[in-house]
Formats: structure tokens, sequence, C-alpha cells
């Protein structure tokens, strides 16, 4: 009996009844709450799981009505939402959710969405309609579009380059201009890899680059849209540098207390590229300080003898120190190997001399590698 009397007070302070007509409410902004900032709120037809997209229908006065006040079992009736435009749609009752006088949410299916609902493409009004009487409208509330579609991604037309930017061509439908998708490489086993520089030059047209140094593989793009949906397109960019020829270094050991001066020679054959001027060489391999960790460490003083030749300094005392510090070389490398050698030239070709033929720090006195365990040098660059 107590909730019916709540119920009955309700009713009675809100001065309610099915002859009086309640307030009128107004309809003020609807909100996308994935991309709130802009003019236009656009809402995706597609995607968006079992239940849809939710917005925000921002106004006042929308006002609720208790109902079968005088039952064990009292209800409350909501305010209507309806969705005018290219198509009609009015939410059912379970879409619609009450926050305050000033604030709906709403559930909006889409074709993917459980029972499906296909929104055409257009603008749309929204129309709010409280219980007891009274409807606000607000016109041109909402933008339905179509997810977008990804059918090729262009690669550079000189082909890819590990030295430089690459830019690339996103060619499908659906696209915004004036807008800012979020664009990334996606591949398996890692961390999705963000695009920073994205322009919208067409409804199909995109246009990005990829970063200097993105690893080589094969990669499957993601474009998504501020309005919540998104395409994918599987394996689209295979990513793949020029090659140097086969690297060697000499010598393939060095002392752990002192860094050790290597000679490198490149033996090209076909396509593969000579070295075109001084470039980036790192050893792949674990520091003491963090041995558990395996680290590009960049050689030091890396000269050009040659075409086929460099000469560069392995630090195995210093690590990723400042030569000339701690001669016990607390931040030197670990002990063992081998470990492989990467070379990334200035024109945009790579190479490794493999970890099977690669540099291996030997120990002090008293020391034996059989005491190093062999280690796994993951990241290396592939011929």
């Amino acid at each position: 009996m107590r909730l019916t009397a709540i119920a009955t007070a309700m009713l009675v302070l809100g001065g309610c009844s099915r002859t009086t007509e309640g307030p009128t409410p107004a309809v003020e902004r609807v909100v996308n709450p994935r991309a709130r900032v802009g003019e236009l709120t656009r809402l995706c037809n597609a995607q968006g799981g079992a239940t849809g997209w939710r917005l925000e229908l921002q106004g006042r006065r929308f006002s609720p009505m208790p109902g079968e006040v005088l039952t064990d079992t009292p209800t409350v009736e909501l305010p209507e939402v309806t969705l005018r435009g290219p198509s009609t749609y009015t939410l059912t009752r379970e879409r619609v959710f009450y926050v305050r006088p000033e604030l709906l949410l709403l559930d909006v299916p889409t074709r993917d969405s459980t029972p499906p609902v296909e929104l055409a493409p257009g603008s749309y009004a929204v129309e709010v309609a409280n219980p007891l009487g009274g409807t606000g409208r607000l016109p041109d509330a909402l933008q339905v579009v179509e997810p977008p579609s990804v059918t090729r991604v262009v690669p550079p037309a000189d082909g890819y380059s590990a030295a430089d930017s690459n830019p690339i061509v996103i060619e499908g439908q659906g696209f915004q201009p004036g807008t800012s998708p979020l664009l990334s490489l996606r591949r398996e086993g890692v961390e999705d890899q963000p695009l920073f520089f994205v322009t919208v030059a067409s409804p199909t047209r995109v246009e990005s680059e990829l970063p200097p140094g993105t690893p080589e593989g094969v990669y499957s793009l993601v474009l998504a849209h501020g309005d919540g949906c998104e395409a994918v397109a599987t394996g689209a960019l295979d990513v793949r540098y020029p090659r140097l020829g086969t690297l060697t270094v000499s010598p393939r050991s060095g002392a752990e207390r002192g860094d050790t001066t290597v000679n490198i020679r490149n033996t090209p054959t076909g396509p593969q590229r000579a070295f075109s001027a001084v470039p980036e060489v790192y050893i792949v391999a674990p520091v003491k300080s963090a041995p558990s960790q395996t680290q590009r460490i960049p050689l030091r003083s890396v000269e050009l003898v040659s075409p086929q030749e460099l000469r560069a300094v392995v630090p195995t005392c210093s690590g990723f120190d400042e030569p000339g510090g701690d001669p016990t070389c607390p931040g030197g490398i670990v002990v063992g190997g081998p470990y492989a050698l990467e070379v990334l030239d200035p024109a945009g070709a790579v190479g490794e001399v493999p970890a099977a033929e690669g540099f291996t720090v030997v120990g002090g006195p008293g020391f034996t590698l059989e005491e190093s365990a062999p280690l796994d040098v993951p990241g290396a660059v592939q011929p």
C-alpha cells in the first residue's frame, strides 16, 4: 500500500489527468556522444550492436506521467520520440530513457540491431510528445548516413620507403568531407597503429600517410567515422621496403668491457641496393640495466667507406650511455648473442645481419657463453 500511496501522491501533486494537457516540450538539440563537437549531428544507419546507437536528446519540459497508480504495479509513461524524414520511426518504450526534464537518452536501432530497423539516409526532424499532450519538434536535427566502405588502398607510386613518410590514398564510398575520421593500421598480435595526417578529399577519396619506419607486413586498414560506424579493409596494405644486399659483419664478437669497431659489408645482387649514404645501424639486443627487454641500440661513429662497406662502433660497453663512462659497463649490452644488426639506408632500403650470423658479446675472465642462455630476438627486419 505504501507504493500505491506514493504513486497517488505523485498524481495529485502533478495535477495530472487524462483530460488535462501537460506542458509542451521543447526540443533543442540532438547529440551523438561519440562526436559532440560539430554543428551537424550524424547517425549511422548500420552497426551499433544489438541496441543500436545511443543519442542524447536535450530540451525542456520532458514530462513522464505515472500510470496504473491505484494498483500494486504502478508504471510510468514516458515521452514518445519520433524521427521524421525520408523514413518515419517512433522509438519503442524500451529505447527511451528519462534522465531529467531537460534530457532523454535514446537507443536508435540500425539495420544490424535486434530487431533491425533501417532508416533511409537524409535529414530528420525529431519530435517529442509528452504523455498528457503537447508536442515539441526540432527540424533538421539529425543527419542519417550510410556506413563508409573502403574498396582499395593505393600505395605510393614509387613503392614504400623505410626512411620517409609514405603517402597513401583510400578509395571507397561514404566518406565525409569536412570531418576527421580516425585511420589506423591493424595487424594481428600488435596494437592498432593510428595515422595522424588524414584529409577527406571527397566522398570517395581519403588521403593519408604512413610514418617513417612503419614495420613491414600485411595490414588491414580501419576507417572510423565520428558517428560510430567504421569500415575495415582486410589486408589492404602490404608494406615492403627495397632491400640492401647480403650483409656481413666483421669481427663477429667483442669484449663486454670495451666498445668494438666493426666493418659491415654489403653484397647486392639483382634489384638489391648498395649503400647510398651513411645509414642508421642498430644492434638488436638487451642491455644490462634491462636484461629482459630486447631493444634496438644504435651503433656509433657510422662511416661510409664505400657503397659496399661501412665502419661503425658497437656500443658493447656503453649501450645507450655516452662512451667513456663507468669502466664496469653497467649499461652495456648483455653478454651473449649472437645478436642481429639492422641497417636503414637514407634512400629507404633496409637490410640485416641475421642473428645466426650476427655479433656476440664476450664476457670477461671466468665467464663462458654457456652461462648465457640463447636469446630470442624478435622484431628484426626479415629479408
